[in-house]
């Protein structure tokens, strides 16, 4: 019996020590501002999601895994990225000339504010360079350098028209 309560307290101990992060986000800039601060501003649509871990090796390097199925991967190895190639409509701010972009985010779906992009479907997105998400993978290697992120504290969200209109008066 005695056993039985000292196992019931150990275990409620554990349970209520459990510190789970969550994202925050303080606050949504206006169209305007989200507009003036990104890299990168672009509708289109999200023809591939893939998935980067970022694992530390024992030499101090880190090499980055590539995988179309986050599950592959086990997140106490390293951080995991969706990298999500956008088909760009329209780019109202960045490099105009590539068609198709490369985007990351969280992958998570945990603390870590990654936005959740459905395949196939319509956005606009609000992007950064030098971003603290993609920290790890632009140490890692050269070619990361100029890597765009985004996630749920932008204004990147499924196609909005009359956000569309706004963000196309910004760029003139």
């Amino acid at each position: 019996m005695k056993l039985n309560i000292i196992k019931t307290i150990f275990s409620l101990l554990i349970l209520t020590s459990y510190s789970a992060s969550a994202c925050e986000c303080f606050i949504i800039k206006s169209i305007e501002k989200e507009y003036n601060n990104a890299d990168y501003v672009a509708s289109g649509k999200v023809v591939q999601i893939d998935y980067v871990q970022i694992q530390q090796e024992q030499d101090g390097k880190s090499k980055v895994l590539t995988s179309n199925s986050k599950d592959e991967f086990n997140i106490f190895k390293g951080l995991v990225l969706a990298k999500i190639t956008l088909n760009s409509d329209e780019v109202f701010k960045g490099n105009k000339r590539k068609k198709e972009v490369i985007i990351y985010t969280g992958s998570s779906g945990g603390g870590d504010c990654g936005f959740y992009f459905e395949l196939n479907k319509q956005y606009l997105i609000y992007a950064f360079k030098d971003s603290w998400g993609t920290k790890e993978l632009r140490d890692n290697n050269k070619k990361y350098r100029r890597t765009l992120y985004t996630d749920t504290c932008t204004r990147t969200k499924i196609i909005d028209p009359q956000e569309i209109e706004k963000v196309r008066l910004l760029k003139k």
